[in-house]
């Protein structure tokens, strides 16, 4: 029986870091705008909808013919904002990309999907990157991630793991804003209480993995960028521009 996959897109005017960022102008789309039509690119997707608690974000995807379920301003951490705007939705699989993800390439989420449909013991995916600028390592903004040998997350962290030795050049990962879960993980998972290396390095998956759970890292060779700060924008406009992946997903939206 085919299992079905709603995505869900959280976005909130309220960064710290970049107020009003989900409305940022990209190319002369609105940022939550080119992630919602990426995602709506992919063909396992059955259902498509943006989570917010801002009226300005949900007039703007309404105006562009989107799908938005409202949500509580409580919500700090993305997948509690999820979690409550998928309550009442349908879904066997629930695909989370955050709104600040407008390089999101659609092929990924058959690689997030694929785990689940291969061993009915997965609860929860993340999708990782490679790390290529060893700048990144030191960049508090970027969550770097260490896998086991059966691709299972060992630990998040903004410091930079594994420790880099001179002669030694190891492969890293970011952590992206794309994951999946089943729909009853998810529940489970936003009502485990905090963690203290969670509250620690501020990074809601450590929650999973202190509680003894499993995250399936999906490694892509394709570098990723999210939006942190507004001048992550100018960046994000220059690779659209000169990368031939990306000019090709642009033309498509």
């Amino acid at each position: 029986m085919k299992k079905r996959i709603v995505a869900m897109i959280p976005a909130r005017m309220a960064s710290s870091r970049f107020p009003g960022k989900p409305l940022a102008n990209i190319l002369g789309l609105p940022m939550i705008e080119h992630v919602r039509r990426r995602v709506l690119l992919s063909q396992l997707v059955d259902e498509v909808f943006v989570a917010t608690c801002d009226q300005e974000i949900m007039e703007t995807v309404q105006h562009f013919g989107g799908k938005v379920v409202m949500t509580s301003k409580k919500h700090v951490r993305c997948t509690d904002r999820v979690e409550e705007a998928a309550k009442n939705i349908t879904s066997d699989i629930i695909v989370l990309v955050q709104g600040d993800e407008p390089l999101f390439m659609p092929e990924v989420i058959e690689k997030l999907i694929n785990p689940f449909l291969l061993d009915s013991s997965v609860t929860c995916t993340n999708l990782l990157s490679l790390i290529k600028d060893k700048n990144d390592l030191d960049d508090i903004d970027i969550v770097k991630a260490v896998v086991n040998k059966i691709q299972n997350v060992m630990y998040y962290s903004r410091s930079p793991i594994p420790y880099v030795q001179v002669d030694n050049d190891p492969v890293c990962y970011r952590q992206t804003g794309v994951s999946a879960f089943t729909h009853t993980f998810l529940s489970q998972f936003v009502n485990l209480s905090p963690t203290m290396l969670e509250n620690t390095e501020s990074i809601d998956f450590l929650r999973i993995l202190e509680h003894g759970c499993n995250i399936w890292g999906v490694v892509v060779s394709q570098e990723t960028f999210g939006v942190n700060r507004e001048g992550d924008i100018e960046k994000i406009e220059n690779i659209i521009r000169t990368n031939p992946m990306q000019k090709n997903i642009m033309i498509k939206l």
